[in-house]
Formats: C-alpha cells, sequence, structure tokens
C-alpha cells in the first residue's frame, strides 16, 4: 500500500484524519526544506503542520481521503 501526499499542496487542514476510519493518519510538522516558498508561506496560516501517513498498513483504499482533500494532495496506490 502506497500513500502519496503532496508535500507542496497538502495545507494541514485534516480532512484526511476525519473521514479515514482506519486511522491511518496523523498531523505532524513537515520539513521545511522540502518545500517550495508558497508552501512555507501557506503553512503560517493553516497551523504549521500537514497530514502524514504513519499507519499505512491499515488503508483499506477506501480513497475518502483523496475524495475528501480539499487540496487534492492525497493519492493511493495498491
Amino acid at each position: 500500500m502506497k500513500i502519496i501526499i503532496d508535500r507542496n499542496e497538502c495545507e494541514g487542514k485534516a480532512s484526511c484524519l476525519e473521514v479515514c476510519p482506519e486511522d491511518v493518519f496523523e498531523m505532524k510538522k513537515p520539513d521545511r526544506k522540502d518545500l517550495t516558498l508558497l508552501s512555507r508561506i501557506k503553512m503560517k496560516f493553516h497551523g504549521e503542520k500537514q497530514a502524514f501517513a504513519v499507519r499505512p498498513e491499515n488503508c483499506t483504499l477506501c480513497q475518502l481521503c483523496v475524495e475528501n482533500c480539499p487540496e487534492g494532495a492525497i493519492l493511493t496506490e495498491a
């Protein structure tokens, strides 16, 4: 199972945490050096955290995170 979160798109709104029935995600502070300038600026307004798939083995590919991410920052692969 592979869950891909685009660090330059995720604004940390935590929609994935709210809809995931398998508790795959957590909010954490990302490594800022991997972010574009625009993404670092956006993070200032959204709590300095992003979603991370900390338990990808729990994912059942229900796609609720993909469908509910307002930024379209999440992709899943089997």
